[in-house]
């Protein structure tokens, strides 16, 4: 369905039982809603999953950047306001991740809990060269260029090798993706630096990361783990960024598990 919410047209599916708990997923960068279709299998017998191509991806509305943070955050409260949700479960993968920490410091009262997976709380001073490469590169070049680092950073060595169909479909999603978008997330990306603040998320959180990750490795997981007291840290072995495509039985497995230690009721 498309919805209006903080003042552009965003792309959501919804799924599950209405009156369930609901659990809202954020996708990472350079994906689409899609990439949550094992998880949402997995999540709807017991819980309304409610998932949305992020400003600038999918079918979703793509104004032109900077985006920041605080604005990225506000899309996932407005789409809740336009959903009649007033408190959910959240879960988010890589740039989702750093949008959920923004939501445990900004709008903690809107959420049962958070779920940080395969992402970071601050963007080093050496790694921000990256990020200002590939605004560059996408503004001249287009996605295409981004893909060869994309793959050998997403997933482990050996799903290159065995798992053709998955490595097809995370390119497609790749390719499909609007270079504003891309950008303008980027740009925000490139500004992170939350680390400080975390110290004040009370919310119960799980923070879950591949021992593979060379993208936000287990040392930055670690790093949020520390900062939010009563956190707790799930290092899955064998996958790199992309786990919850690598590895999906597991990762449902693992996020089910911290969702029933905090039901809502």
């Amino acid at each position: 369905m498309n919805l209006l919410a903080n003042g552009i047209i965003f792309n959501v599916e919804v799924s599950g039982q209405t009156t369930a708990p609901t659990v809202v997923l954020h996708h990472p960068l350079a994906t689409n809603l899609t990439g949550w279709d094992e998880l949402t299998a997995a999540l709807s017998p017991h819980y309304r999953v409610v998932r949305f191509d992020a400003r600038g991806h999918g079918k979703t509305e793509s104004p032109k950047g900077p985006y920041s943070f605080e604005t990225l955050a506000e899309d996932v409260v407005d789409l809740m306001d336009a959903l009649g949700i007033d408190k959910a479960h959240f879960l988010g993968l890589s740039m989702g991740g750093m949008v959920g920490q923004y939501l445990g410091l900004l709008h903690a009262k809107r959420f049962h809990s958070l779920c940080l997976v395969s992402t970071t709380s601050q963007t080093p001073e050496a790694a921000k060269v990256i990020w200002s490469d590939r605004v560059r590169n996408v503004g001249a070049q287009g996605m295409e260029c981004t893909i060869e680092g994309a793959m050998a950073r997403w997933v482990a060595p050996s799903v290159l090798v065995e798992q053709s169909a998955l490595v097809e479909r995370l390119k497609i999603m790749i390719r499909t993706t609007p270079a504003d978008g891309y950008v303008a997330w980027c740009q925000a990306i490139h500004d992170l630096d939350i680390t400080a603040r975390l110290s004040a998320v009370a919310l119960p959180t799980r923070v879950i990361v591949g021992a593979l990750d060379p993208a936000t490795p287990p040392a930055a997981a670690e790093v949020i783990h520390q900062q939010i007291k009563g956190s707790d840290l799930v290092i899955m072995p064998g996958v790199s960024h992309m786990l919850h495509v690598e590895a999906p039985e597991a990762f449902a497995t693992h996020v089910i598990d911290f969702l029933k230690q905090h039901p809502t009721a």
